[in-house]
């Protein structure tokens, strides 16, 4: 009995995307139903059709905007009106992939060349020539898959072979060998051979090269109804696949050999339906998925043409919101290969356009799994040329590795970007009909005959291999543990230790990335960190506030929420007035009914930030252009304020969030929707300095360490590095930040300056996480955290190098440490208290109890109404002493340094470091010194051993006399004969009892 051979892809599930990855918008309700192909894609670009006044327009766009543009818009896209009638086919030349072929109803085929307007960040279409044809309509186009500058075209029932040179398209050869309309082009692999399938229920195998029609092959299927049929050729192999619509109202696959076609080989019945199934074939993995026009059901399968007994194995079928207009395979070179992407269909709806990837079920998404991709057909090399094709001669295909390192050293990867395009010309193209002679004809049943031999002993070659299928599966099966062992064997570099001293003057230290002998100390030594198992803990509910009324939910991303200090909470109150809550940590408990005390700014309210050399002023951004500074009593409010003391005016447009100044007194910086950010001085009420040269809004912004560099992340795209009191313009300017028209972004600096840390968005909602060298933006590492819409908040433990990331509306606070080497992100254990949270705010680390272990202190607005404090320690076997390699000195925040004018002057403070050890505890350090100093040494058993031999005794009854044992070795070794005698006492009894038995 025949057996299917194991598949690995027998699991592939589609990984449907978020609604904000779906460009929408768009109707396509009156396409009409053609046997091409509305919508293809290159590795950079998507072209498709839409309703429009002709039918002939299309739109182009490149792949990683395709997420970012929410609606479909033909003002903001690239629309070009290609044909004056409705457009039939579109298709990308395989080995040139900026070219693109059109063809519509208008009788002409068009040439194009797709590629991206510097200017308006857009894609164009140029158009490279126009092909007039003498029938009233073109039907289908098929590039050649071997050879290029080769393709065919059908017109009702002929079949046209086009040469495209650089100055001309000459019509090769015309083909007519059917009698009706022809329904479907497919080209073997290797572009020897080309079949066709006609509403006359046959399909013709020819040689498009070869003249005479009489050596064609033809293939009669009477079991087709009169209904589109759709076939595709199975890669090189001798195997042609054909879609059918039976006369008994049922959809078919059908699998023929072209050395036998009086029936097929195989015949599975997929289902019942209206339209015939699209095949679209994966020739590397033989994954085969089948779409019918205007339905909203994907089916996947797999064909298996290991040996004669060829199948078709139906494994899964994924249901859509929408009806699918039309579908498109994306070449394997595009895929996300780390993410066990096999292949990735671009979907064109009713009314959107979206891409439904196809993933392999892998634990580990970090390494290549060789074992899933076999190598693929090359992009950038044909495997024949055109003119020796031409003459009659096949040759093989190219494949090359999709291993992401070969790719790089073989310089493929570089096909992703750009691509020899050819010269637009104002001119108007020769058109030349001729027909080419050749040197040679080519016998197409001589080329069958000969198929026919060479692979009977190919087939014979294959019978012998099954008897070795297990073997492969094991290989197979084991891979994935191969990948597992080697990410193990990987070892991280042990963090250096910074010098806290340095955070004066941060320009002195060499950059992240030019660090030397990276890699090879990352392999020699590994790095456990002391935070690892960092435990977060929530107090209890005896010292929660409660009963906050009026609690507001709804504010900008660009704001935490939420801040505290020492004394005060301050929140959002819900209402239009932009009010802000306040109330005093130390008064815990439930809250009375009445409305809580706030501070009434009038309009809206964006964000607010505690001073912090000033417990009871309160800065709060707004909506109408101005910065109200708030003073709060010290015993707390008693009654709601509505007239602030200072009112900052300076903006054109409403503000977006603020930061004061970590050192300076009275320094204010804010950013605003006028696409600027100012720096106040407080004092003088004015804006001092206007920092520019953004182009779109701010998503974020934050001072260094130092205080005298900011750093700002648009949604341009762009991470800006300014030094405000030297220029007004920024210093460092990259396009490394969130992808364009992204919703949201953070911005942190780490490791004492010397790096940039960028929270945001990837495609799909897909939270990550960015690590950049501060002296050059060159990015260091990236880190995807998992797929949500809200935003991770970073906050970073400047001491420990300890971020803690956290997002509203959700439940888990992930913490990871920085490290200035590879692999740069250390994953420490995440905490997950009850119930979600609405913003966190973190305290200084002169709050923490440093006697628990305690390393941060944080309070968690919740959203039942509560602030609610949360420690976290790391757990510690001798509290008794000071830890004092998790608590370095730190920076003196109680009082400022500088105050606003000597800043603005240009003044660098000189910063103060305290130590955190409490009176009358010694230091861990030192313990453990002068423990490892009195501990005697243990002597070595194998030089008493030599010695005792070299002395001419055997040394074995002298290595286990009991004079030679310690006090512990003695007691182990008494306790295992005394359980050794009473095993043996047992069986022994157990014997004697058998023995009875028997007598």
């Amino acid at each position: 009995m025949y057996k299917l051979a194991y598949s690995k892809y027998k699991n592939m599930t589609p990984l449907l995307i978020k609604k904000e990855q779906i460009l929408t918008g768009l109707s396509t309700n009156r396409i009409s139903n053609t046997i091409g192909s509305l919508i293809n894609c290159s590795l950079n670009h998507i072209t498709f059709t839409f309703d429009s006044s002709s039918g002939g327009s299309v739109c182009t766009i490149r792949h990683e905007d395709l997420p970012r543009r929410a609606t479909f818009n033909p003002d903001s896209f690239c629309v070009t009106h290609a044909h004056s009638a409705p457009i039939t086919d579109i298709q990308y030349n395989n080995f040139n992939q900026s070219v693109l072929a059109t063809c519509a109803l208008d009788s002409t085929i068009k040439l194009w060349t797709v590629s991206d307007d510097s200017e308006s960040n857009l894609s164009k279409m140029d158009l490279l020539t126009s092909i007039p044809l003498n029938e009233n309509r073109s039907d289908c186009i098929q590039w050649n898959p071997n050879v290029a500058g080769i393709f065919v075209s059908s017109s009702l029932n002929t079949v046209y072979l086009w040469d495209v040179n650089d100055n001309q398209v000459n019509n090769v050869q015309t083909i007519r060998a059917h009698t009706d309309t022809i329904q479907g082009l497919t080209w073997k692999r290797d572009g020897s051979l080309l079949c066709t399938t006609a509403k006359d229920k046959t399909m013709i195998i020819v040689d498009p090269r070869n003249i005479n029609t009489n050596q064609n092959l033809k293939i009669e299927n009477s079991k087709t109804a009169n209904k589109d049929s759709k076939i595709c050729w199975l890669g090189e192999t001798n195997c042609i696949l054909s879609s059918v619509y039976t006369q008994s109202f049922t959809r078919e696959i059908h699998l023929w050999d072209i050395r036998n076609t009086s029936s097929p080989v195989h015949e599975s019945t997929i289902d019942s339906g209206n339209n015939v199934l699209n095949p679209f074939y994966d020739h590397d993995t033989s994954a085969l998925f089948l779409v019918g026009k205007a339905e909203t059901t994907i089916k996947y399968g797999e064909v298996f043409l290991n040996d004669s007994n060829w199948s078709f194995a139906h494994n899964s079928s994924q249901a859509l919101d929408d009806q699918i207009k039309a579908v498109c395979l994306l070449p394997k070179l595009g895929l996300d290969l780390m993410k066990c992407e096999i292949d990735r269909l671009i979907l064109l709806t009713r009314n959107s356009v979206y891409p439904l990837p196809y993933l392999a079920p892998r634990n580990d998404k970090t390494s290549f799994h060789q074992n899933l991709y076999p190598d693929t057909y090359n992009l950038n090399k044909p495997g024949c040329d055109k003119k020796l094709w031409m003459e009659g001669q096949n040759s093989q295909t190219i494949k090359i590795p999709l291993n992401p390192n070969t790719i790089r050293n073989n310089g493929v990867s570089d096909e992703r970007k750009t691509h020899n395009v050819p010269e637009t010309s104002n001119s108007s193209v020769n058109f030349v009909a001729t027909q080419s002679t050749k040197t040679e004809s080519v016998n197409v049943a001589n080329m069958l005959s000969s198929i026919n031999i060479n692979n009977m002993s190919e087939m014979s070659e294959s019978n012998s291999k099954t008897k070795n299928t297990h073997n492969k599966q094991d290989k197979d099966s084991s891979s994935d543990k191969e990948n597992d062992q080697t990410k193990k064997a990987e070892n991280v570099l042990m963090r250096s230790n910074l010098n806290p001293n340095v955070l004066s003057t941060p320009n002195k230290l060499a950059p992240l990335s030019n660090l030397d002998n990276r890699k090879s100390k990352a392999k020699s030594v590994y790095y456990q960190s002391k935070f690892k198992y960092i435990n977060g803990k929530a107090a209890h509910k005896n010292e929660h506030i409660t009963n906050i009324r009026s609690l507001s939910t709804m504010w900008s991303a660009e704001s935490n929420g939420f801040q505290i200090n020492s004394k005060h909470a301050a929140f959002f109150v819900s209402g239009n007035s932009g009010q802000i809550g306040i109330v005093e940590l130390n008064k815990v408990g439930r809250l009375d009914d009445a409305v809580i005390n706030t501070l009434v700014n009038r309009v809206k309210c964006s964000d607010f930030q505690w001073d912090p050399f000033d417990d009871e002023t309160l800065a709060a951004a707004c909506d109408d252009c101005t910065i109200k500074l708030w003073k709060i009593p010290e015993e707390g409010l008693d009654q709601s304020l509505e007239d602030p003391p200072i009112v900052l005016t300076g903006h054109a447009d409403r503000l977006a969030s603020i930061k004061y100044h970590p050192y300076a007194k009275n320094v204010l910086a804010s950013s605003s929707y006028d696409k600027t950010i100012k720096i106040w001085n407080i004092d003088s009420r004015l804006p001092i300095i206007t920092l520019h040269s953004h182009t779109d809004f701010i998503f974020s912004f934050n001072w260094s360490p130092c205080g005298s560099k900011l750093a700002t992340i648009c949604k341009d795209g762009y991470i800006r590095v300014y030094e405000p009191l030297k220029s007004e313009f920024p210093i460092l300017e990259s396009k490394c930040g969130p992808r364009k028209d992204a919703k949201a972004a953070r911005i942190e600096w780490v490791l004492h300056g010397r790096g940039l840390l960028a929270s945001g968005f990837g495609t799909g909602n897909l939270r990550q996480i960015f690590l950049f060298d501060s002296e050059n933006l060159n990015e260091l590492k990236s880190e995807d955290i998992n797929h949500s819409p809200s935003l991770l908040i970073p906050y970073f433990d400047v001491d420990i190098n300890v971020l803690y990331l956290y997002a509203k509306g959700e439940e888990t606070i992930n913490l990871y440490e920085i490290q200035e080497e590879e692999p740069y992100f250390q994953v420490l254990t995440p905490f997950k208290p009850d119930g979600s949270h609405l913003a966190i705010g973190f305290l200084p680390k002169i709050s923490c109890d440093i006697k628990s272990a305690e390393i941060a202190k944080a309070y968690r607005l919740t959203k039942d109404n509560r602030i609610e404090p949360m420690s976290f320690t790391v757990p510690r076997v001798k509290l008794s002493f000071f830890q004092d390699d998790i608590y370095p000195d730190t920076i003196d925040r109680h009082e400022s340094y500088l105050n606003a004018n000597d800043w603005f002057n240009g003044i660098q403070p000189e910063l103060i470091y305290i130590n955190l050890q409490p009176a009358g505890m010694q230091k861990l350090s030192e313990i453990l010194a002068v423990e490892q100093s009195t501990q005697p040494s243990k002597p070595n058993r194998n030089i008493e051993i030599a010695r005792k031999e070299s002395n001419g005794s055997n040394g074995t009854g002298d290595m286990y006399d009991p004079q030679n044992l310690s006090t512990d070795e003695r007691k182990i070794i008494s306790s295992m004969l005394q359980r050794a005698t009473l095993f043996r006492n047992n069986d022994k009894s157990e014997d004697e009892e058998d023995n009875s038995e028997w007598d």
